[in-house]
């Protein structure tokens, strides 16, 4: 992992069950071999002010029974989050991703290429700040 403290913070994760299904039933998917990606945009309002880039992870039973391959997925993509999604945090969006038993099988550059791709695929612009 090459993302620096200061960009992994400035990262706001989706904690809410109801921010999952705003981005579930509301947003666009597109599906990689490694794990599947839903983005929504955000609309800024009263209740929720705060601008830029949030961010969750799920992986279901349905993935593996054993909470600790399901554990490994989610800090597989976790990691691969932190890596790239600092690069577009200047964009007012929900990103979800869900992790697949594939997940494990993939080498990191190559689940970090997939994200990469995905968002490119979404429309999402990377910051005119970062290189």
């Amino acid at each position: 992992m090459k993302a620096l403290k200061t960009e992994i913070k400035t990262l706001d994760r989706l904690k809410k069950r109801s921010d999952f299904l705003y981005v579930q039933h509301n947003g666009v998917k597109w599906v990689p071999k490694g794990f599947i990606v839903q983005l929504a945009t955000r609309e800024v309002s009263e209740k929720a002010p705060k601008t830029g880039l949030r961010y969750g992870l799920t992986v279901t039973k349905r993935v593996s029974k054993l909470a600790v391959v399901r554990n490994r997925i989610k800090r597989r993509l976790k990691a691969v989050a932190c890596d790239v999604l600092p690069n577009y945090s200047d964009n007012n969006i929900d990103i979800v991703l869900i992790g697949r038993t594939t997940t494990l099988e993939k080498d990191y550059e190559t689940l970090k290429n997939d994200l990469i791709w995905s968002l490119k695929r979404l429309d999402i612009k990377i910051n005119a700040k970062k290189p």
